[in-house]
């Protein structure tokens, strides 16, 4: 799975078709074989329409208050992540 989602990435600059294709067959075939896909890859492809996530390209990236908002701009697709304060959470 991580194979074809690599190749996704890479034929997401020349192809965006093609690499919405391959990612949504990635995520197919996962969910039939029961095999998790890692979180890190995951969170490179919309949920929503399997699109690569491109910063600037095929997706927005905003900061606001402690939150990271990422936006797909094919499908309009919002997800926040909440921002740590880093490793050492006890030091200001």
């Amino acid at each position: 799975m991580t194979e074809l989602l690599s190749l996704a990435e890479i034929l997401a600059k020349n192809d965006p078709e093609t690499a919405k294709e391959v990612a949504e067959l990635a995520f197919i075939t996962s969910r039939k074989l029961r095999v998790r896909i890692p979180r890190n890859v995951k969170r490179r492809f919309c949920r929503r329409c399997h699109v690569p996530l491109i910063p600037g390209v095929t997706m927005r990236i905003r900061i606001k208050r402690k939150t990271l908002v990422v936006t797909c701009l094919t499908c309009g697709w919002i997800r926040r992540y909440e921002l740590s304060r880093g490793v050492n959470k006890g030091e200001n």
